[in-house]
């Protein structure tokens, strides 16, 4: 197993949304479409963390990796698929499977996502790394913020308050490095930089002044990293636009000068 860090994924509720009764629209390359926007939410999702895929599906059974791997290429999923869940004789449904595979490969880390209900069997050390989703909603936004808050916690008010207090000192990256203001141990380098982008993105957006293109692209990298924060930073973010933008206008405008 090359990455101790999994992700075991299921298709038909995840990627796959279509209702049992009806059947499944299909790809041009012959096989179940898969919905743009769970495709897009899972993309997002593994930017995040560097998980190894492996499928749990049922449909496992009737392709190959390497078939599979084109099926997700085809539909634009960012990462190849490692493996497959080991086909248990002897295990009667998902959960039996999932934890079997577990006590088999240990890994030190891994996030589970189904919408297969026995998994609500699953021993709280176990279901605490499950994203149950529903069969005609799949992974979605909603989904994706309950993931991204399993990878890592959610950066909340106290580390914007560091972030807020110190934003603006240019030594405050040679301090993350040498520990020389104690309030930056309340959060890490990357959790800064995540506020920052998503600050600098909103100014972006709201000079009004940069080409389509750009602000598309900051609207992505907002979209990007919006749910690495909770719902209230994002709220306080928002409402102090003016603040962040009279804050950074000069810098703003050396870059407008050189477009």
């Amino acid at each position: 197993m090359r990455n101790k860090k999994l992700l075991i994924l299921d298709l038909d509720g995840v990627l796959i949304t279509n209702s049992s009764w009806k059947a499944d629209r299909i790809h041009s390359d012959g096989y179940s479409e898969f919905n743009e926007s769970c495709v897009e939410n899972l993309n997002q999702l593994l930017t995040l963390a560097e998980f190894d895929i492996w499928l749990s599906s049922t449909r496992r059974t009737v392709k190959t990796l390497n078939e599979f791997n084109l099926i997700f290429k085809n539909r634009g999923i960012k990462k190849d698929i490692v493996g497959f869940l080991p086909e248990y004789s002897n295990c009667k449904n998902r959960k039996e499977e999932i934890l079997k595979f577990i006590a088999e490969f240990k890994p030190s880390d891994f996030l589970i996502i189904d919408d297969d209900k026995t998994l609500n069997g699953l021993e709280n050390n176990i279901k605490d790394n499950l994203i149950l989703t529903e069969l005609t909603k799949g992974f979605n936004s909603d989904k994706l913020k309950e993931a991204s808050g399993k990878i890592s916690e959610l950066i909340g008010i106290e580390k914007y308050k560091v972030y807020a207090k110190y934003n603006g000192q240019y030594d405050v990256m040679a301090d993350f490095r040498t520990g020389a203001k104690s309030d930056l141990k309340k959060i890490s380098e990357r959790e800064w930089s995540v506020i920052e982008e998503i600050e600098d993105s909103l100014c972006v957006l709201n000079t009004g002044k940069y080409s389509k293109t750009i602000q598309a692209e900051m609207q992505s990298k907002i979209d990007k990293l919006k749910p690495m924060i909770t719902n209230e930073i994002w709220h306080l973010i928002k409402n102090n636009e003016k603040p962040i933008l009279e804050k950074k206008k000069s810098w703003f405008n050396r870059i407008l000068k050189k477009l």
